[in-house]
């Protein structure tokens, strides 16, 4: 018997609490979405026809539909969600809103808007978001070596 609680004693002596300095980095789509806000061009630089032309057509962007929900009270529309993902140097082409409204958040990377009521580029930073109602015509560039992730929320005509 005293042989079995020796033993004990000596194995539960042998256990080590550990405590590990463990940091972690944050997870930086989780940091844009938390601090996500409205950019939008300063008011002193707002004149409407500011422009009429963007960065070009359309080149090195990926667009993927992520989910579809059809609007309750019409039924030939639909809420998408989309993510877009914009390579170096990629263009998203001069495009207008008059049909289609909604939103971009800008998830990681960083993006630079003409629109047409703006005097001078809007740069965009991960959780920065764009309104895009019904007067809203723009372009978007990525400037950067990094590819950039964008979220868009538009409602939508359901095709027949």
């Amino acid at each position: 018997m005293r042989a079995i609680i020796l033993g004990l004693t000596l194995i539960a002596s042998a256990c080590v609490s550990v405590q590990a300095n463990v940091t972690t980095t944050p997870d930086a789509t989780l940091l844009a979405v938390q601090n996500a806000r409205m950019r939008e061009c300063p008011a002193d630089r707002i004149q409407a026809g500011a422009r009429s032309e963007g960065f070009g057509a359309q080149s090195g962007v990926l667009g993927e539909d992520l989910a579809l929900t059809p609007v309750a009270s019409d039924p030939t529309k639909a809420v998408r969600l989309r993510r877009l993902t914009v390579a170096p140097g990629g263009v998203i082409a001069w495009h207008d809103h008059t049909a289609v409204q909604g939103m971009a958040l800008l998830v990681s990377g960083e993006m630079v808007e003409l629109r047409n009521t703006c005097l001078d580029p809007i740069i965009y930073r991960a959780g920065d978001i764009a309104r895009e109602d019904a007067g809203t015509a723009h372009s978007w560039r990525n400037e950067t070596s990094e590819p950039a992730v964008v979220l868009v929320s538009h409602v939508i005509r359901l095709p027949r």
